[in-house]
């Protein structure tokens, strides 16, 4: 078996419509109907799949933007996301990185990283 990539991560949501909004609104990410009939952001070669659910037990996960740190925080500061954890410089997979982490809605916690 040879794995390549993702083809997409479940977000447990309370709340259709405000995570809908939030992840368009927030990442620019456009909402579409999934395969499965759930709603989901495109991801171009994966997708973030919003499932309801009753009780909402919160993920971590990781997404690439391609902007500087400092434009990725002002941007959340300007739609007033938690921001977690401020700005820090680390070393992935020999690779210098910096993160920012926040939370969604339902205090999924998101960690948005800026590749060098």
């Amino acid at each position: 078996m040879n794995i390549r990539e993702i083809e997409y991560i479940t977000i447990p949501v309370s709340d259709l419509e405000v995570s809908r909004r939030f992840y368009h609104e927030v990442f620019d990410l456009p909402i579409v109907k999934l395969p499965n009939g759930d709603m989901g952001a495109d991801l171009r070669k994966m997708f973030l799949d919003f499932r309801v659910v009753d009780k909402v037990t919160p993920i971590l996960f990781g997404l690439i933007a391609k902007d500087s740190i400092a434009d990725i925080q002002a941007h959340l500061i300007n739609y007033f996301v938690d921001i977690v954890s401020d700005p820090t410089e680390k070393t992935e997979n020999r690779r210098n990185v910096n993160s920012i982490t926040i939370l969604d809605p339902d205090k999924n916690q998101i960690e948005v990283n800026e590749f060098k």
